[in-house]
């Protein structure tokens, strides 16, 4: 059997309360609703029933004691038995059919109620004469060889038991809105604190540690809140110790990394003297030295990064000038940059020396892995600045779209020694910026082939 669709997991919690309320205030009302309208019903049925009943026994008595009379005029007789428009007589007397209305007469009477009144039953039935709903009653008058048959209108009943059956049907439709109404205020009331959780969580996701919820009151709560700030307050102190031992290792590194280098420089310079085997060591000891030093900066930055979680020194920047300024270096004359109109005006807040790291990494990744960076573009609305970088190499697997932002990871095309200059940290240094701007980097497909590097981030406010 399947599940009830409140049930499903794909609805959040307040909408099932919502919905529970709902229903089982609709249950009730129609439980309560289909009650008093059968025992209504039931009720007025019965009273004219009996109402009809001794009408019929008061006139059929009447009829009895004319019909002795000698020579009884039957046609005045009806005339005076007919109480109002709603009630209509026939008799059958002298094996002749008497009616006080063309409306009723021998053949408008149910077929198995005339004759078992013929037969001496007295009988009541509901039919349908002329499209209204009739009360028929039958009553044997033996004694003067006749029968009475009276057939009174229940349209009035019938319009009764309609209004009654639509103000039903509305008191519970209205009684479920009511309910749910109150189910989600009961739901939103209920799921309060796990929104503020999801909420809190989220900022915590974005880098954001400094997050705590507020006490609460409620008992059932206080256990939740401070075991998220308990957690929150582990995640923030081993963080900040980590980026704190990488800062710290990093730093020391710094001093034998120089004393490396500076000995470096003098081999170099007497690079000439030496053997061709010890040339190509020089070469490849420069060449990771260079690396080893390029890894230590973005140790130092991406440490800096884990610890600071806003921007305290953001100022207005031009993104497009800033890309453009970095363009004229000679690395990057090859690269071309497309910028509309709106984005050559576009200002954000931010870290000018981070955002510059940003496209620089970017373009130094596109060089390394992909050959070449085709062109850079800039695009912007009313809130937001868009950046693409596209380049010419086979592009990025869909499943290594994410992967490539973490840490200590590189391309596929690179081996651990020597065939890229990388340190695995670039893309992740691009993502922490971009965080810190409170922006969002993805990889896609470009247009023309290749990969896309796509930024987005937070216009300021003109």
């Amino acid at each position: 059997m399947s599940p009830l669709p409140w049930r499903s997991s794909r609805l959040s919690l307040s909408l099932r309360i919502t919905a529970s309320f709902g229903v089982g205030a609709l249950a009730v009302a129609a439980a309560v609703a289909v009650s008093s309208y059968l025992f209504t019903a039931r009720f007025l049925i019965h009273q004219q029933e009996r109402s009809a009943l001794h009408q019929a026994y008061v006139s059929a008595a009447i009829v009895r004691e004319r019909l002795r009379a000698p020579h009884p005029d039957l046609p005045n007789i009806l005339d005076g038995l007919t109480p109002g428009p709603v009630t209509q007589t026939v008799i059958y007397a002298s094996q002749r059919w008497y009616s006080s209305s063309l409306l009723v007469s021998r053949d408008g009477l149910p077929a198995a109620a005339r004759a078992a009144t013929l037969n001496g039953s007295v009988v009541r039935t509901w039919t349908r004469i002329g499209g209204d709903e009739q009360l028929m009653v039958g009553v044997p008058l033996p004694e003067v060889d006749a029968d009475y048959f009276q057939v009174v209108n229940q349209s009035s009943l019938a319009r009764t038991l309609a209004v009654l059956r639509n103000v039903l049907l509305a008191a519970a439709a209205a009684t479920a809105a009511a309910g749910a109404a109150l189910g989600w205020w009961v739901g939103r009331r209920l799921t309060a604190p796990l929104r503020a959780v999801a909420a809190a969580a989220q900022r915590v996701a974005l880098g954001n540690f400094e997050t705590e919820l507020p006490a609460e009151r409620d008992a059932e709560l206080t256990g939740l809140v401070d075991s998220f700030n308990t957690m929150v307050a582990a995640l923030r102190h081993r963080l900040q110790r980590d980026a704190r031992f990488a800062a710290d290792v990093s730093h020391e590194l710094r001093s034998p990394l120089t004393t490396l280098s500076t000995s470096l420089s003098v081999l170099r310079n007497r690079r000439e003297e030496l053997s061709p085997r010890s040339r190509e060591a020089l070469d490849l000891v420069t060449q990771e030295l260079g690396r080893f030093e390029r890894l230590v900066e973005d140790l130092l930055e991406i440490s800096r990064a884990d610890v600071q979680t806003d921007l305290t020194d953001a100022e207005p920047v031009r993104v497009c000038q800033l890309i453009l300024n970095l363009l004229e270096r000679d690395e990057y004359a090859a690269v071309t940059a497309e910028f509309d109109s709106e984005a050559l005006d576009a200002i954000v807040l931010g870290d000018k020396r981070r955002l510059e790291q940003v496209i620089r990494n970017l373009l130094d990744n596109a060089n390394a892995y992909a050959g070449a960076t085709a062109t850079i573009t800039a695009q912007a609305t009313e809130a937001t600045v868009s950046i693409y970088i596209d380049d010419k190499g086979p592009g990025v697997p869909v499943e290594d779209r994410e992967r490539i932002f973490e840490r200590f990871t590189r391309g596929r095309g690179a081996t651990r020694r020597g065939s890229s200059a990388g340190t695995g940290l670039g893309l992740a240094l691009v993502r922490e910026h971009v965080r810190l701007h409170r922006g969002r980097v993805w990889v896609t497909e470009a247009p023309a082939g290749g990969a896309r590097f796509a930024i987005e981030l937070a216009r300021a406010a003109r």
